[in-house]
C-alpha cells in the first residue's frame, strides 16, 4: 500500500515508528524540512547525497531530527493576473506568455481583453 510522503515528514518530527521506509521519497522530504532553521542544513546535506537509498536517507533523517513541530507554508509563485488573457489571445505556453508579459503595455493587454470580450453574463 502506497504511503503519503507526507506521514513519512510526520512521522519522523514526531518520532513515531515507520511500517515501510521504503516509501521515502527523498525529494519532497528534502523540501518539507528545508522550511525549518533547524531542519535546513539536514536537507541540504541529503541534497549532496542524491544517489543514497531511499531508506538510509529516512534513517539519517529520522536519526538526526530532533522532535518538534515543523509546519510551514510551501512557497507559490504568484501568476500575473493577466497570464491567462494572453495564453488565450495568443494561443501561447505559459511560458512564452510570461515572456510576452514583459514587453506588452497596459493597453495591449486592454485591447486584447476587449478584442475577447463575447457579451452575455
Amino acid at each position: 500500500m502506497a504511503v503519503n510522503p507526507f506521514d513519512l515528514v510526520k512521522a519522523i518530527n514526531e518520532k513515531k515508528p515507520v511500517d515501510d521506509p521504503t516509501q521515502y521519497i527523498p525529494y519532497l522530504s528534502n523540501i518539507a524540512f528545508s522550511y525549518s532553521l533547524d531542519t535546513v542544513m539536514l536537507a541540504n546535506e541529503m541534497n549532496t547525497h542524491p544517489n543514497m537509498p531511499p531508506e538510509c536517507q529516512f534513517d539519517f533523517m529520522n536519526g538526526t531530527v530532533k522532535k518538534g513541530k515543523r509546519y510551514a507554508k510551501w512557497y507559490k509563485e504568484n501568476e500575473h493576473p493577466h497570464l491567462q488573457v494572453v495564453m488565450d489571445y495568443y494561443g501561447y505556453s505559459k511560458q512564452k506568455a510570461l515572456q510576452s508579459l514583459q514587453v506588452l503595455t497596459q493597453d495591449n493587454i486592454r485591447d486584447m481583453i476587449q478584442s475577447m470580450d463575447t457579451g452575455g453574463r
